[in-house]
């Protein structure tokens, strides 16, 4: 279950985790994104990144965003400071516009230091 890499994400999948994940979950907001998260304990780290088809219509503008938000959360892990956290977690991004990795960065780094706190 545990990555052999820091770095390395374990991609959030299952349809059944998601849809628990979204209803009983703790969502958390810092514009442009969305984090919804939960704290089990044991089961390692899973996440998965969404961005909305009706705000991207286009296929590689999507993947382009949730590219650029698994590196930036590979940059954060990195981090000496970073703490490893356990659970479950999905990032949204809200914004129509086209983000860059500082404005995701910005984003991020809050959301991620709540979700610490939760802990």
């Amino acid at each position: 279950m545990f990555s052999k890499q820091r770095t390395e994400i374990k991609r959030l999948k299952s349809k059944q985790t998601i849809e628990r994940l979204f209803s009983e979950g703790t969502h958390l907001g810092k514009s442009p994104m969305k984090l919804v998260c939960d704290t089990q304990k044991g089961g390692g780290l899973a996440l998965g990144f969404g961005v909305s088809k009706r705000l991207f219509p286009r296929a590689v503008d999507r993947n382009k965003i949730k590219r650029l938000m698994r590196e930036q959360y590979r940059i954060i892990c990195t981090n000496t400071s970073y703490t490893l956290i356990e659970g479950n977690g999905f990032f949204i991004y809200n914004s129509r516009e086209l983000p860059s990795l500082e404005t995701i960065e910005k984003a991020m780094l809050p959301l991620i230091n709540s979700w610490i706190n939760l802990q």
